[in-house]
């Protein structure tokens, strides 16, 4: 009996965590680290990494690397950066909504949910 409340619950929590996460045509919310595997900062850019599959689901490309930048020429662009740090840090749930105008997926705009 332990044995099947324990797959009920891991399976239960799987399920949840999936649930957690959407990505559809220019917009992806749910808990950061559902969202997105990663943030990455290099010489060129500051890019959210998706995780396998994301892509799929968009209507703009994510790059090589199944990334998305955060569009550098945005007045708020480190505050975009601040908001990521943020919401990965305390596991937050998040919107990133993406340039509709390109083909290339570009993150326009962040938004970190603290009540839900």
């Amino acid at each position: 009996m332990k044995i099947i409340n324990t797959l009920v619950s891991l399976s239960l929590l799987t399920l949840s965590s999936q649930a957690s996460a959407s990505c559809n045509k220019y917009t992806c919310e749910g808990i950061s680290n559902v969202v997105f595997s990663s943030v990455v900062a290099d010489n060129n850019d500051v890019k959210v990494k998706f995780h396998q599959g994301t892509g799929a689901t968009l209507s703009c490309n994510l790059d090589y690397e199944n990334s998305a930048p955060l569009n550098q020429r945005s007045a708020n662009y480190r505050n975009m950066q601040s908001m990521l740090l943020t919401a990965v840090a305390a596991n937050l749930p998040v919107v990133l909504t993406f340039d509709n105008t390109s083909a290339l997926c570009e993150i326009a705009s962040v938004e970190v949910k603290v009540v839900e």
